[in-house]
């Protein structure tokens, strides 16, 4: 919850108790033989009890909402402020060099789905394509995205990591079942070690304070 939409409850819930003292009607007095001074001086007596009722209900209103938005405004959680990556040559390394061994590594994310695919273990390369896009995709080409200096260089990398992305659904489409296909899939593998290639080269643009 923001505090402009907090502020806009308090507006509506006050406008609404405000609406509420309109509801208040005066008791319709007798036609009956009544004096012109008896009128009088019944309507200035309704008009003066009405007045006061009103003006007990809007005190009463207003210190509720007060409280009200006092516990809001309390119970709001303090955003935190992400903290700034530090960029060294050191840690800028240790994020490519992370990457790099996905693409090279017999270990990686390339080799392994390269072993699946030879073995034609079709229900593995589903669940792994999927683990892949979370630890490799959003994890690791995530934080190094993070450390380019260049804005538009930025804007390139989301579309390089989307692309792997789009490299492992395809290798998950040729894998599931009815639609296996191992050209499919063995060339979206190669559409992936050249995008993760391709990725890496960003490594060089990252200018050091």
């Amino acid at each position: 919850m923001t505090r402009l939409s907090t502020a806009t409850t308090i507006a509506a819930l006050l406008c609404c108790c405000l609406g509420f003292t309109g509801a208040f009607v005066a008791p319709t007095s007798p036609i009956t033989a009544i004096s012109k001074s008896t009128q009088t001086s019944s309507h200035h007596a309704t008009s003066t009890s009405l007045d006061a009722t009103r003006r007990n209900f809007i005190d009463q209103s207003i210190a509720t909402i007060t409280a009200t938005s006092a516990i809001i405004f309390q119970a709001q959680p303090a955003v935190a402020k992400e903290a700034p990556i530090e960029i060294t040559p050191q840690i800028v390394q240790e994020a490519f060099d992370a990457i790099r061994n996905e693409l090279t590594s017999s270990s990686g994310v390339v080799a392994t789905l390269s072993n699946l695919i030879d073995n034609g273990s079709f229900e593995e390369i589903l669940q792994y394509t999927k683990e892949s896009d979370a630890y490799f995709r959003r994890a690791k080409l995530g934080k190094a995205r993070k450390m380019l200096t260049d804005k538009d260089l930025k804007g390139e990398a989301v579309l390089m990591s989307n692309a792997v992305t789009f490299d492992l659904i395809g290798i998950n489409r040729a894998s599931r079942p009815g639609k296996e296909n191992r050209e499919d899939q063995l060339r979206y593998l190669e559409e992936l070690k050249k995008d993760i290639a391709k990725f890496l080269e960003l490594e060089k643009t990252i200018v050091f304070e």
